[in-house]
């Protein structure tokens, strides 16, 4: 279980953190500064947030309580943004990349009991 949170937490991190890279720094990111077009740019700050989670969350691992929150957070997180991005159904490989991160943290989620 330890080493599937591990994988998931570095998922996160890696996931997140390359989505947060592309929306800030592409065509409606920061370059398009002043144009009030820049939602792009917004939600790329969001995914920055989202991949410090598994930062915040390493060194706090083996608090039940630290976990529960983070767990929690990230399965809620990936969950909308698997349903969103059905929704849409423009960007199929985010969409299973969403929807492998929310089963992850499901199943760590209703096993985070061995985990603390």
């Amino acid at each position: 279980m330890k080493v599937l949170l591990i994988a998931a937490l570095v998922a996160n991190l890696f996931l997140e953190t390359m989505a947060a890279l592309s929306l800030i720094g592409g065509p409606e990111g920061l370059s398009a500064a002043g144009t009030g077009g820049q939602w792009s740019m917004h939600y790329g700050f969001a995914a920055l947030a989202i991949a410090s989670v598994s930062i915040w969350t390493w060194f706090q691992r083996s608090q039940a309580a630290a976990l529960t929150v983070a767990l929690g957070t990230l399965l809620v997180f990936h969950s909308g943004l698997a349903v969103s991005l059905a929704a849409a159904g423009d960007q199929q490989g985010g969409m299973v990349a969403h929807i492998v991160l929310a089963v992850l943290f499901a199943v760590l989620f209703a096993g985070r009991s061995k985990l603390a």
